[in-house]
């Protein structure tokens, strides 16, 4: 599969087909981790974990009940 690099405002995109959302069980939205190897050239894209969505010094905290 070969995609191609446009433009939309002041960011460079590169969609993904319905396909690749399906397989990797994306949805519009999703927070993605993106990773490079200039040596190879390779991009790595994943879904992001919780923790990685998260700003730096925020930690993660169980939710509260809201049953009384």
């Amino acid at each position: 599969m070969s995609n191609k690099i446009f433009k939309t405002g002041h960011s460079a995109v590169v969609a993904l087909s319905p396909k690749v959302l399906k397989d990797l069980e994306l949805k519009v939205g999703d927070s993605l981790k993106v990773e490079t190897d200039k040596e190879l050239g390779t991009i790595i894209i994943r879904k992001a974990k919780r923790q990685d969505q998260l700003p730096l010094g925020l930690k993660i905290r169980p939710k509260l009940s809201t049953k009384y």
